[in-house]
């Protein structure tokens, strides 16, 4: 083998590595702002449904307008739409509306805090549907999270008050929906479909679905007549979203479901660090313990599971 072939091969094997990971911290940074444009929107007076309907609608248009320039086809057959469905009312329309529902309670930190908790159900989620086999470490690792997010939702602890308990528990839905997608993005992904058509049929499985019970209950958004603040904040937090969820499903494709998972991390710190940056919010000793211990528990998920494959 030459040194040119060595080389390009070496090179290869590096990007292969790299790329993973640059894809997931810009994912999780991305992610990580979500409380925060929810905090933002919130305070304007949007109502959950009509944050998520507009987020996702805007994400969609985005993402149809790359399909059709890269000439990539929606499928619509039956395995196709229950893919869109699932991830986007469960992975997405739930988490996110959950976000919003939460946020004018519990801190935009404290919300970012319980999001890293997706990796350890990510792990529960993927045993249960045989995409992953049991293991001791990893399986204390779990309650070691857990444990992590009881000391988060203590009253005395990082709650500004009892009365947030509530919507602090509300906020453990974020990181189920979002190991929810992650395990059915690898499980029942549809073949041979492009990540961006994936992506964009999500997003509008998510919308349709956020619009119906807007107007269900009469929470319908009318962003067309809203402030310009407001709508500029929608374009953004929908771009953003765009920009995620074709990460999202090139991670999977790339890396598959339990590596995703660990995007938690990332957005755990960069949820707090937008937290901190935008809203100047502080946080007590609590919750930087919470995230340690939550830490530590996936901290011995990843050690277990590598051991059990060496």
């Amino acid at each position: 083998m030459s040194d040119a072939t060595a080389a390009s091969q070496s090179k290869g094997r590096t990007g292969a590595i790299v790329l993973p990971i640059l894809m997931l911290l810009v994912l999780g940074a991305l992610w990580g702002g979500n409380p925060s444009f929810s905090k933002a929107l919130a305070r304007e007076g949007v109502s959950p449904f009509g944050v998520v309907f507009w987020q996702t609608f805007i994400a969609g248009l985005i993402l149809l307008v790359v399909c059709l320039f890269r000439l990539a086809p929606i499928p619509l057959d039956g395995k196709a739409l229950a893919y869109y469905v699932f991830i986007g009312s469960v992975g997405t329309a739930l988490a996110y509306a959950t976000i919003v529902f939460v946020i004018g309670h519990v801190s935009a930190g404290s919300v970012s805090v319980l999001n890293v908790l997706s990796p350890l159900l990510t792990y529960l989620f993927a045993l249960i549907v045989r995409l992953e086999t049991f293991s001791l470490l990893p399986a204390a690792g779990i309650l070691v999270g857990f444990l992590g997010a009881a000391m988060l939702v203590v009253p005395q602890g990082s709650l500004p008050s009892p009365e947030a308990l509530p919507y602090a528990l509300t906020a453990l839905a974020i990181p189920a929906g979002y190991a929810s997608a992650n395990v059915y993005a690898e499980w029942g992904r549809p073949k041979g479909v492009q990540n961006v058509s994936l992506a964009a049929g999500t997003m509008f499985a998510a919308a349709i679905a956020m619009a119906l019970l807007g107007l269900a209950n009469g929470t319908f958004y009318a962003a067309w007549a809203a402030p310009s603040n407001t709508q500029i904040l929608l374009l953004c937090y929908g771009a953003a979203t765009a920009a995620a969820f074709m990460l999202f499903f090139a991670i999977v494709s790339r890396a598959g479901a339990v590596y995703l998972g660990q995007v938690g991390y990332i957005v755990t710190l960069a949820g707090i660090g937008w937290g901190m940056l935008f809203f100047g919010e502080q946080h007590s000793q609590w919750l930087w313990v919470a995230v340690a211990v939550v830490f530590a528990g996936v901290a011995l998920v990843n050690f277990g599971k590598r051991r059990a494959k060496a």
